[in-house]
């Protein structure tokens, strides 16, 4: 079975979902710290090329990243990424 590549335009599209998810449970992050949420957010997803490695290998990573970033920025613990659909481009959190 061939492996599709899941597009820029969805890649982008989980991202912002997952930024702006975790920035409203657990309070705003605003100039440069959410631009670099955002990249790191991005940069999770787009290692796993393809929709299935992104369903089962995204939210692993994500919340790899969600926590690197509270480290950095001192933050208390927020949301973390449950699933990723890549299908409908959506995300759940929890």
């Amino acid at each position: 079975m061939a492996m599709t590549s899941v597009n820029q335009a969805v890649i982008e599209t989980l991202s912002r979902q997952i930024v702006s998810a975790y920035c409203a449970a657990s309070g705003p992050a605003e100039g440069t710290a959410r631009a670099r949420l955002l990249d790191e957010v991005m940069h999770a997803i787009e290692e796993p090329v393809g929709r299935r490695r992104l369903v089962e290998q995204g939210p692993e990573r994500v919340n790899a990243a969600l926590a690197d970033w509270e480290a950095q920025e001192g933050r208390p613990f927020g949301l973390r990424l449950i699933e990723i659909d890549p299908a409908h481009s959506t995300v759940t959190m929890g």
